[in-house]
């Protein structure tokens, strides 16, 4: 008897020792921030003020300058990238069309 009063009470301290022992969720990190209630539209507004000042102090003087990598190119690369495109997508249509008549 004496042995199990010992088990009981050792449990009894591990759990109010270690408050996140098996039988306790203490939630997520985003549950212990502490954030004010916003709509999605104040929050989009937030994300872009700080992602426009996060570009300025990086030297990106406005944000018309956001382009792709092809945007960059010269106009005779962006030319062969676009015929490389669509010779690969009208490849892939014509392979399937030829596989799928012989079924």
């Amino acid at each position: 008897m004496t042995g199990e009063n010992n088990r009981e009470t050792n449990l009894k301290n591990d759990r109010e020792n270690n408050p996140a022992g098996p039988r306790s969720h203490p939630g997520t990190v985003l549950d212990r921030v502490k954030m004010p209630p916003m709509s999605g539209d104040e929050a989009l507004r937030r994300f872009h003020e700080t992602h426009l000042n996060a570009r300025r102090e990086n030297g990106h003087d406005s944000v018309s300058d956001e382009g792709g990598e092809l945007a960059k190119l010269h106009p005779i690369m962006r030319l062969v990238a676009l015929g490389g495109t669509l010779t690969l997508i009208v490849g892939g249509v014509l392979g399937a069309l030829y596989l799928g008549s012989r079924l």
